[in-house]
């Protein structure tokens, strides 16, 4: 895979990641708890961010830790399989704790890197 795939991918979950921190920004957790409508919006965005990290290479992502590519992916496979019993409390704390670290050391690593052409 080209390197460009590669940064194509990491922008998308940087981009979903962007979302879906906004969005949950907008609501508090009791909002987001009886919204199907941001519950869907929120989870749309960790699905998108877990596919596009299945989707770099295994060496890629070897060498880019600070991605947790394996955990997004991990994530994305229990919202799409699991999406009957998806913990909602689980992807709140997700979303409001796990998110925003990761969002940083993506914005540190990416600052090093030329935005890649869509």
């Amino acid at each position: 895979m080209s390197r460009h795939h590669e940064e194509l991918y990491v922008r998308h979950i940087q981009d979903a990641i962007a979302k879906a921190i906004q969005w949950a920004n907008r609501i508090t957790r009791a909002e987001f708890m009886a919204d199907e409508f941001a519950q869907s919006a929120i989870i749309r965005q960790l699905e998108i961010a877990g596919e596009a990290a299945g989707r770099l290479s295994e060496e890629f992502r070897q060498s880019h830790p600070e991605l947790e590519a394996r955990r997004l992916r991990a994530l994305r496979n229990v919202l799409i399989h699991g999406y009957a019993d998806v913990d909602l409390e689980t992807v709140w704390d997700v979303v409001r704790h796990d998110l925003p670290a990761l969002q940083q050391q993506l914005r540190s690593e990416n600052a090093h890197s030329p935005e890649p052409e869509e």
